[in-house]
């Protein structure tokens, strides 16, 4: 203890910031095996993992809590109402008794995620959150929603700081409101999910025409029919991961992301997005540099439709995984030949770096029994004679 005292401040600082490091990764997941991997919920689990180490430090010394309580504060999950109360009760003591005080949350707090509280609150906590750099707002309502929700729920969109790079959003919106917020962070922002946005369905796309320089990420769930996406028209030549998930008819969507040629590296579809060869084929010639494909095969047999033509190609492909489902769950036996025969076709001609496909158990309606996940990985010229290996 006699050493760390001794330690400079700012050693000690970085010290902490190694140990208590939980912070957003945004490399591409190539170690993921489920294709409905989600970054927040990750992000979440790991600071909360983090709070009793954080609480411990400041209980060291009077030095450790001065130094400690700026990381205590850097992250901030609401879940139940009388903690957004309290925050911004302190963080107005904070406004009032600048000098005296020692806790500075208005420039500690980077990331709010607020699961319970009325939006009048958090509208008041966004407005003195000087350096906030992540926004969560994912409400569960015990009841009914309050009657002024949607007035409520809009001033804060308005509210929140436009220097933003995290965004997830977990709630009904009006489409022309977000957007508009969306454009005027756009410079920023980096990483956005958002599921609830509701489009007027009388209205001619495209309703949003922005350029995002800085979006790497970008998660859409359960949109109105998909008319966003129809509806957008964004530039995001650094956009790196895709995920849509919703209900989708298989229209051809790639267009919406053109300029993401070059840049897409990881493609996540929900259960809902039917994923036919036509759609399959602008995704292979739109993306050129994809590496990571996920889809779901509906509740349907894992056979229906020949997918992997033997006309495709794509020189990056790295990984396939595949949601599969089947009415009535078959054995590791019987599922072999039936995933042989529906991968078979991918060879090492037309997919070279293609050599790991996964099929990921799913919750309800497995293809194979016991909830397994299997992986399948390419040991001659194509799938054909995959090694498959339950995991």
């Amino acid at each position: 203890m006699s050493v760390s005292l001794s330690m400079p401040t700012e050693l000690l600082k970085a010290i902490f910031r190694y140990a208590m490091y939980a912070g957003l990764d945004l490399s591409p997941a190539t170690t993921h095996t489920k294709p409905d991997a989600h970054w927040l919920v990750k992000f979440e689990d790991d600071n909360l993992e983090m709070t009793e180490t954080k609480i411990a430090l400041t209980r060291v010394s009077r030095r450790f809590r001065r130094i400690a309580l700026e990381f205590l504060y850097e992250f901030v999950i609401i879940d139940k109402p009388k903690q957004a109360e309290k925050l911004l009760e302190l963080m107005k003591e904070q406004s009032s008794h600048r000098r005296r005080s020692k806790l500075r949350p208005r420039e500690w707090i980077r990331f709010l995620c607020v699961r319970r509280s009325s939006a009048r609150i958090v509208t008041e906590l966004l407005r003195l959150c000087r350096r906030l750099k992540g926004f969560s707002w994912n409400p569960h309502y015990a009841q009914i929603r309050p009657q002024d929700w949607e007035a409520a729920q809009d001033e804060m969109i308005q509210t929140i700081p436009t220097n933003l790079r995290f965004l997830h959003w977990n709630e009904e919106v009006p489409f022309k409101l977000f957007t508009a917020f969306l454009q005027k962070a756009s410079a920023s922002i980096e990483i956005i999910c958002v599921s609830g946005m509701q489009v007027d369905k009388s209205l001619k796309p495209p309703l949003s025409r922005s350029s995002f320089p800085s979006l790497t990420h970008l998660h859409f769930e359960y949109p109105s029919h998909f008319l966003c996406l129809e509806a957008l028209t964004w530039e995001t030549a650094s956009l790196v991961e895709l995920n849509i998930s919703g209900l989708y008819l298989g229209e051809d969507f790639t267009r919406n992301f053109q300029n993401a040629s070059k840049s897409l590296r990881v493609l996540r579809l929900g259960r809902h997005v039917r994923l036919m060869p036509d759609l399959l084929s602008h995704i292979l010639d739109a993306w050129v540099n994809l590496e990571e494909l996920y889809y779901h095969t509906g509740h349907g047999y894992i056979g229906d439709t020949a997918l992997w033509a033997s006309d495709l190609a794509h020189m990056k492909m790295q990984k396939v995984g595949v949601n599969a489902s089947k009415a009535t769950p078959v054995t590791f036996g019987e599922a072999r030949p039936m995933l042989r025969h529906y991968f078979g076709r991918i060879s090492k001609t037309s997919f070279p770096s293609l050599d790991t496909v996964i099929i990921c158990d799913v919750t309800s309606n497995p293809l194979v029994s016991n909830d397994y996940s299997v992986l399948m990985r390419r040991v001659s010229e194509d799938f054909n004679s995959a090694k498959i290996s339950v995991i």
